[in-house]
């Protein structure tokens, strides 16, 4: 199995269900890539994604998932990460 690239972004504003994705990721081991909204170029990029600032938001190597939703989650996480050629 290849490396993930995983990136979760996060925002003060929805604090308790950011802190949760966290907890989820680290719980199963899996490393990841935090980006803050507070952060502009952060912010631009998950506009630039998702057409929006709803958060958390997990990318998986360009899959999108936007709120904690860890049925939806777990089933990215775990498919065989695809090759990039």
């Amino acid at each position: 199995m290849g490396d993930y690239h995983v990136t979760l972004f996060v925002s003060p504003w929805n604090k308790t269900a950011c802190d949760e994705a966290k907890k989820y990721l680290e719980n199963k081991g899996i490393n990841y890539e935090l980006k803050s909204t507070r952060d502009h170029g952060a912010r631009g990029e998950l506009i630039n994604k998702t057409g929006g600032l709803d958060t958390p938001t997990l990318d998986v190597n360009g899959h999108i998932v936007v709120g904690f939703l860890p049925n939806k989650w777990d089933h990215l996480l775990s498919k065989e990460p695809l090759e990039l050629t």
